[in-house]
């Protein structure tokens, strides 16, 4: 049987006494819900974020208005690499700043520069209109990112949890536009699935009630305010499961064990080697969902984040 980690464990406890008193998520707005996250994950999380030698912060034209981007960068020669990065949040929360310190992380531990996405979020802006802030982003500094310092030749893109379905959906397109900028893809707990009322996978089943960071009431109403309806369900664009896989470049997933959207990676994996798309799969034991913010009680969290890093500088090495 699975067995969390002792740390982890503790985090969970201090989430559940921090959460007594307040609503659940599913029963807020989508402007109420960005507030309680602030004050209660954030902050908190963000406490420990490392110094970099700059981080920046750019505006960059898009079709229907200025793409927010904070570039990071750890004092390396320039041309740099750089990881275009894509904040996880339900494509309803989040922001650059509840993902400062994981950008901070990966930008020190990986040796590269790290531009992270303002994307359009929903219900004010459903899909696709965050997924075309990420492919404008991702064209944008493919083109003139050597006026921040970046070398237009070695890009790749992550994100998590919903960032890692923007992320993977932003290849997808660029792919399907005969576009090649980005050498590779990182993919942390990505969702990948339409969660609507009768999509129940086996660990949404497991660890989908609550008790663990995020659940499976949590993705129906995050999914419910990023589509317009049925027909979204089964665009391959928000349902990266549903799209053609083959012809993407090199994808490093990883999974949290204790994550209802497990079974979302465990999927994409056996599509990708069917589709003989070069990838590399992590099962974070012991974690749940959001585990790359929790450096501070979370040891093995700086382990995880470093071993991507370490990947993603693999991959963009000249």
């Amino acid at each position: 049987m699975p067995e969390l980690n002792p740390q982890m464990a503790e985090i969970l406890a201090l989430i559940e006494e921090g959460m007594k008193g307040r609503p659940e998520r599913t029963s807020l707005s989508a402007i109420e819900a960005r507030a309680q996250s602030n004050a209660t994950f954030e902050a908190f999380w963000n406490a420990d974020r490392p110094s970099l030698w700059a981080v920046y912060n750019f505006q960059l034209p898009g079709e229907h208005g200025a793409i927010r981007v904070r570039l990071y960068d750890p004092g390396i020669a320039r041309p740099a690499p750089c990881l275009v990065y894509i904040h996880g949040g339900g494509w309803v929360i989040g922001s650059l700043d509840s993902h400062d310190g994981v950008c901070r992380r990966l930008a020190q531990a990986g040796d590269f520069m790290v531009a992270s996405v303002d994307y359009r979020l929903s219900p004010e802006h459903k899909f696709p209109a965050g997924l075309e802030d990420c492919i404008a982003t991702v064209r944008w500094i493919a083109a003139h990112g050597a006026a921040w310092g970046i070398d237009p030749g070695r890009l790749a893109i992550g994100g998590d949890s919903a960032g890692g379905n923007l992320a993977l959906a932003t290849l997808l397109a660029l792919r399907d536009a005969h576009e090649r900028p980005l050498r590779a893809g990182l993919l942390i707990y990505g969702a990948y699935l339409p969660y609507t009322a009768d999509t129940e996978t086996a660990s949404q089943a497991a660890y989908g009630d609550g008790g663990y960071v995020l659940s499976s009431a949590d993705m129906r109403w995050f999914w419910d305010h990023y589509v317009s309806g049925p027909a979204d369900d089964e665009h391959p664009l928000a349902v990266p499961l549903l799209a053609e896989l083959k012809g993407l470049p090199p994808l490093m997933l990883t999974a949290a064990e204790f994550d209802p959207l497990l079974e979302d990676t465990t999927r994409l994996v056996a599509r990708l080697e069917q589709a003989g798309v070069p990838h590399r799969y992590d099962l974070w034991p012991g974690v749940t969902h959001a585990c790359i913010h929790m450096t501070r009680m979370l040891d093995v969290a700086q382990r995880h984040i470093e071993d991507m890093a370490g990947w993603v500088r693999e991959q963009l090495q000249a």
